[in-house]
């Protein structure tokens, strides 16, 4: 007696499925065992943060006006173009004139960030706002 029916198509799919998924399993632990290896030593700071020897120069973007961290106005011109420029903005700016404002940087080492309670407090008692 010869069976014909080609098999159960479940117990077919059930070993598709086992054998991609020893697949994966097979080439997870190749890529897990043949990674680089990542020998940089680098310092730790006493508050965890790791330190930077990078210069960053501190800016502040309020009510269409730029400020240096001594909230002294100044223009966007001299704003230094191969040093990295964090430029905090007011938290209710906003996307479009953020935007804006990085057109005018043009700076490919800007970061922006927004301006926390305390320098909003600051810049309201200089009057710089």
């Amino acid at each position: 007696m010869l069976n014909d029916e080609g098999g159960n198509p479940l117990a077919e799919v059930g070993l598709a499925l086992s054998m991609a998924f020893f697949s994966l399993m097979i080439l997870m632990l190749v890529a897990v065992l043949n990674k680089p290896s990542n020998n940089q030593d680098f310092r730790i700071g006493e508050d965890g943060a790791r330190p930077t020897d990078e210069k960053m120069s501190f800016f502040v973007y309020v009510d269409g006006h730029l400020y240096d961290k001594d909230l002294n106005r100044t223009k966007i011109d001299v704003l230094p173009k191969q040093q990295k420029i964090l430029l905090a903005v007011d938290p209710q700016l906003e996307l479009s004139a953020v935007l804006d404002i990085v057109g005018q940087v043009g700076n490919n080492n800007l970061q922006i960030t927004k301006l926390d309670e305390a320098w909003q407090k600051r810049i309201r008692q200089i009057g710089a706002n």
